[in-house]
């Protein structure tokens, strides 16, 4: 879901000699810094916020993170603009993150007042540019952190999502709902049975993605009755020994075989979060191209 830069060590030597998961606090590890675009009107201009809330995970099995446990973790949050951004990469190797601050005299770190800026307050129809730099590498740490400003990436399916957390969506760490609720809601909405066919009306020629929002179906003819059960037909007996015997009958009575599951659209598929560069010493910096949501 995230897209950008992808740093493939070609022997375990290099890959020994690069720590990428090293933890900035502690060592000198890869400097990453993430472009993605957030729901509302992030607030703080000319501004670097830190976040420092710890994060945990509640299911190891479904991989889900919220703020809590005792495990530090930072990361800096700089709101920019696509003309900053533009501006910046024409210094080739340069990381953004410092250009932007080094550029910018009225850059300060700003203190999260936590009376302010909430979630049910921000206009969902509007978005930002913001810049993140980890400096501790949890699993969705970013992703985390920009919920609890109460701004979250603004297609994300798992952390702007309300009717999963709550009605503050886990701004502040407030969490409405508990932790089994939250993973039995994240199972249904994310189950295999979602992109079954076979479960969609044929009276009805729209379905809903994972963001909520609705979508045509555009092959209708594959939305039948007929997947909604097993064959019915007088089971015969064949030769297991006949490979091709074994697949025709397979092929006509398998169950699972007969699901037909909807393709996911782009919407699906594409999370506003963009790896722009890792800089891996002084001398090398790779950098990616912008996204084309960053000109939205």
């Amino acid at each position: 879901m995230t897209s950008g830069i992808l740093i493939m060590a070609k022997s375990a030597e290099k890959a020994r000699a690069i720590n990428f998961n090293a933890d900035r606090l502690s060592t000198n590890g890869v400097d990453k810094l993430y472009l993605c675009r957030v729901r509302g009107e992030f607030p703080y201009i000319n501004q670097i916020v830190r976040v420092d809330q710890p994060i945990e995970t509640f299911s190891f099995q479904l991989g889900l993170t919220k703020i809590g446990g005792n495990k530090r973790c930072q990361t800096l949050f700089r709101h920019v603009t696509y003309e900053e951004l533009k501006q910046q990469q024409e210094i080739y190797g340069k990381f953004i993150f410092d250009l932007i601050n080094e550029t910018n005299e009225k850059n300060i770190e700003t203190v999260i007042d936590e009376s302010l800026y909430k979630y049910t307050d921000q206009d969902e129809t509007k978005t930002s540019l913001v810049l993140c730099r980890p400096l501790s590498g949890r699993m969705h740490q970013i992703r985390v952190h920009l919920q609890y400003l109460g701004f979250p990436i603004v297609n994300d399916p798992l952390y702007n999502a309300p009717d999963i957390w709550g009605p503050s969506n886990g701004q502040y760490g407030q969490y409405e709902h508990s932790n089994e609720y939250v993973i039995e809601t994240f199972i249904k909405r994310h189950s295999c049975e979602y992109w079954l066919l076979n479960d969609i009306d044929n009276d009805d020629d729209e379905t809903i993605n994972l963001n909520g929002k609705r979508i045509v179906e555009q092959d209708e003819e594959h939305i039948h009755d007929d997947v909604k059960r097993i064959k019915t037909e007088e089971l015969t007996t064949i030769d297991v020994n006949d490979d091709n015997a074994v697949k025709t009958y397979i092929k006509e009575h398998c169950f699972e075989c007969l699901n037909r599951f909807r393709e996911p659209s782009p919407d699906d598929l594409v999370m506003f979060l963009h790896a722009l560069q890792y800089k891996i010493s002084d001398v090398t910096t790779f950098t990616s191209s912008l996204p084309e949501w960053a000109q939205i």
